[in-house]
């Protein structure tokens, strides 16, 4: 399968080629961020101030947003639930008043808009289920939020985790 070379523009109206080199960093790196820039370069085939000089680029074009740690969340005490959330009404200042009221509670790690029969979906980590029944009844409770129904599962196991985008398919034409 042939990978096309787009050319992708930013905010600032520079670009930046997709080659198979660049493409090749995004995929190392989204695995293994802590990859030193010298193994990085053997990898993809290039000098090391070669690579160096495209990561950079690559991230001030903001391909990549940030470098972080995943923690392992089985170390650790936890409960992990997704929650649908259907709002009591569809306009942009009760999504406003949504949005601001999950920021304020940290165990709400993510959240997305969603298309369908519920409006956002939620997910919490928490110490255990006490801590999310509690956390969930005080956001049922708080009127600014406007949640007509919320609906929760708990993660049991976590089959296929999260091991980085399909850039390959992402980026053909």
């Amino acid at each position: 399968m042939p990978l096309s070379l787009p050319l992708f523009q930013d905010q600032k109206n520079s670009q930046v080629k997709i080659d198979r080199h660049n493409l090749r960093i995004l995929q190392a790196l989204q695995t293994n961020a802590r990859i030193s820039n010298l193994k990085l370069s053997e990898e993809i085939g290039l000098s090391e101030s070669a690579c160096l000089a495209r990561v950079k680029r690559l991230t001030s074009e903001r391909y990549i947003r940030e470098f972080q740690a995943e923690v392992n969340l089985e170390k650790v005490r936890h409960a992990e639930f997704y929650v649908n959330v259907a709002l009591k009404r569809q306009d942009a200042r009760t999504s406003e008043n949504f949005r601001r009221a999950i920021n304020d509670i940290p165990q709400i790690v993510s959240c997305v808009k969603m298309s369908g029969e519920f409006d956002y979906m939620l997910r919490f980590v928490c110490p255990d289920a006490a801590d999310f029944n509690r956390v969930s009844e005080q956001l049922l409770a708080n009127e600014d939020a406007a949640i007509s129904r919320m609906t929760s599962h708990l993660v049991i196991e976590k089959t296929k985790p999260f091991t980085g985008y399909p850039l390959e398919l992402l980026f053909q034409d």
